[in-house]
């Protein structure tokens, strides 16, 4: 599917069981792909600017969550992952985001940051351009940082019931984008 926002154009593919409200603005010369179960809130910028934005499974990514892949190579968010309002993902060198991790209100990843599985970013908090984060990892403030056995789990728990209420009630209150998938 070949979105056009502005005079950019953008090969958006987007899985048949994804909820990608039309308000959110995708854009970019290169490819964003969406998967199976992601929900994405209107308001949301996904911008493939230098290179291709892939986002796996059951993410949701709430109201003014902005993806900007800046680099060349692909920008990778993970599966069941959450991205609340306002988080924002800057792409550059390679990021990734794994799996079942919670970047909370505001919270940023600069470029080039790479971030492991089942961890929490805290309102307003950044991980800056380089940094690395292993897995079930929480960060609360600039350099106070605690491990969370077992955040993993719980992490993906909580984003499919999530899940399976936002493809109830968005569809009631929003325009949806089409999948481009065959049935």
């Amino acid at each position: 599917m070949l979105l056009k926002v502005g005079s950019t154009p953008s090969l958006c593919d987007i899985h048949k069981d994804a909820v990608v409200c039309q308000e959110a603005k995708v854009q970019g010369a290169h490819s964003i792909k969406v998967g199976e179960g992601t929900v994405i809130h209107p308001a949301c910028i996904l911008h493939a600017k230098a290179g291709p934005i892939v986002i796996g499974r059951f993410n949701v990514l709430e109201e003014q969550v902005e993806v900007v892949n800046s680099s060349d190579q692909p920008l990778v968010i993970g599966d069941h992952n959450v991205l609340e309002v306002g988080a924002r993902v800057l792409g550059g060198g390679g990021p990734r985001l794994g799996d079942a991790n919670l970047l909370e209100i505001r919270a940023t990843l600069d470029e080039g940051c790479s971030v492991g599985s089942g961890c929490t970013l805290g309102a307003c908090t950044s991980l800056k351009e380089g940094e690395a984060l292993g897995d079930e990892m929480v960060v609360i403030g600039p350099g106070v940082r605690h491990g969370e056995p077992g955040a993993k789990d719980a992490h993906v728990q909580a984003v499919l019931k999530y899940i399976e209420v936002l493809k109830e009630t968005l569809p009631r209150c929003h325009h949806l984008r089409k999948s481009n998938a065959k049935s």
